[in-house]
């Protein structure tokens, strides 16, 4: 069992007021034991990340964040392990999430050097001839971090990275599921330098850790990754703090008439069945146009038939447990829920406590809960299109809207999807599970607000404070 109580309060290591256990996904073993904060820790822990922000400088923040992926990468073999044990992910993906981490701290670092403001022609308006005015980029100072299960480092690094590169204070509160890569992301940052107050670290459920975090009046950038039901809560409780927001999706791919099927469908699989399903990205619905669509069936059955699933450290295996039990359960209902109205199971499906057998259906109704609610789980479903308006009507036939992929080679139709398509992103020739780190991500509708990306958060990150200089010409 891992030693340490995992509560980082005011530069301290700390006993909290509870325990809070980790276990392994796929074994049930308990692998930590970590304090939960009382109610009096949480807001000492704002108070000192209000009394360290800003005390950085650039050039600083960046040397950190550099020095910590190096750190993190030295230490890679102990986390990537810790990694698969805590999410039931396998090492493969393990391994993808870890360098996608090293990469965001370094472009984080990049962004921390070239914050800078701007110019504004204030000469334009009467009276100011001789006037000058420019922005300034500051830190918005308490930067509140809640981050999911299913990226323990990467979605971490993508709040916590941004926040320090701009020069705030982070509080950070990990998924109770998965907290211990976060520990080790932290742990690397005070070993390089990182002044210990600028970032705390508050194990423990979203339901008391977190809302008393949101509601506290000192926290002024509030960044979730989790469900629409909390991020709508959040909205409703964190007073005048800006969020940023992803949320819930239900993210179809489509495959138009003219897809290279053999480029397309490998990587559907891996879309689709990579983290065992829990992706926000990943395609939950593939709308095949009519002419292909028996012939997508048929390959992916095959394909998702072939897929290797139970104990992700087993050589071989492509898909693990899912994070619990009733997560399980949720998605087998789902699945019966469309078998009921009329679709058909292809493949796979069976459940036995977590693990359930990677599954494809075909004839997705539109009435089934899969064709609009979020299953997070192992679990693709094909419905067949005969238009680019059908199309577009069942790919936007959701309250969700966060990313959505497109195979055709048509640069046209392609195009006239990127338009159509209500969603944060379009992904062309690729599925909607595809997501470079530098690129904005983020979505609309349901999916949040707000977007990703290390230049984009880190400006998000600050305030524009605007100076103007008035001054007259001196003679010669």
């Amino acid at each position: 069992m891992q030693d340490g109580t995992g509560l980082l309060v005011d530069g301290t290591w700390a006993r909290g007021s509870g325990r809070l256990p980790v276990a392994d996904k796929y074994t049930g073993e308990v692998l930590a034991e970590l304090h939960v904060p009382g109610p009096d820790q949480v807001d000492a822990a704002v108070a000192s990340a209000a009394r360290a922000a800003d005390g950085l400088p650039p050039a600083r923040r960046a040397a950190i964040l550099r020095l910590a992926a190096r750190l993190l990468d030295e230490r890679r073999a102990a986390i990537l392990a810790q990694y698969v044990a805590e999410t039931g992910f396998t090492p493969a993906d393990a391994v993808t999430e870890f360098d996608r981490t090293l990469l965001i701290l370094e472009l984080c670092a990049q962004e921390a050097e070239r914050l800078t403001g701007e110019m504004v022609p204030v000469q334009a308006a009467a009276g100011h001839d001789d006037s000058l005015c420019f922005t300034l980029r500051v830190p918005v100072g308490v930067v509140a971090a809640i981050t999911p299960f299913n990226a323990p480092l990467s979605t971490v690094a993508h709040k916590v990275a941004p926040a320090l590169a701009a020069g705030n204070a982070v509080v950070l509160k990990p998924a109770e599921q998965t907290p211990l890569c976060a520990i080790a992301l932290v742990r690397a940052l005070l070993e390089v330098g990182l002044p210990e107050r600028l970032v705390q670290l508050l194990p423990g459920p979203g339901e008391t850790v977190g809302d008393q975090l949101v509601r506290h009046p000192d926290v002024r950038y509030i960044t979730f990754t989790g469900s629409t039901a909390v991020g709508r809560h959040i909205r409703a409780v964190s007073g005048l703090a800006r969020t940023h927001l992803e949320l819930g999706s239900n993210s179809p791919t489509l495959l138009w008439r003219d897809a290279d099927l053999d480029h397309a469908l490998p990587l559907v699989v891996r879309a689709g069945y990579r983290k065992a399903g829990q992706v926000c990205t990943s395609v939950q619905r593939l709308l095949a146009h009519a002419t292909i669509a028996d012939e997508v069936t048929d390959r992916l059955a095959a394909l998702v038939g072939d897929l290797a699933y139970g104990d992700p450290r087993a050589p071989g295996i492509q898909v693990g447990p899912l994070i619990s039990s009733e997560a399980a359960g949720r998605a087998e209902a789902l699945t019966a829920d469309a078998v009921g109205r009329g679709g058909r199971l292809v493949t796979g499906g069976g459940r036995e406590g977590p693990m359930m057998a990677p599954a494809l259906l075909s004839g997705l109704p539109d009435s089934a809960r899969l064709a609009s609610e979020e299953a997070f789980a192992p679990l693709l479903a094909i419905a067949s299109v005969g238009s680019l308006d059908e199309a577009v009507r069942l790919a936007n036939a959701t309250r969700y809207g966060l990313q959505a992929g497109v195979f055709c080679q048509d640069l046209d139709i392609a195009l006239t999807f990127a338009r159509r398509l209500e969603m944060g992103g379009v992904i062309i020739n690729d599925t909607s599970s595809t997501h470079p780190d530098p690129m904005p991500y983020g979505g609309v509708k349901d999916s949040g607000q707000g977007v990703e990306g290390p230049a984009f958060a880190v400006r998000d990150m600050t305030e524009s404070r605007t100076v103007l200089v008035r001054h007259r010409r001196a003679g010669l």
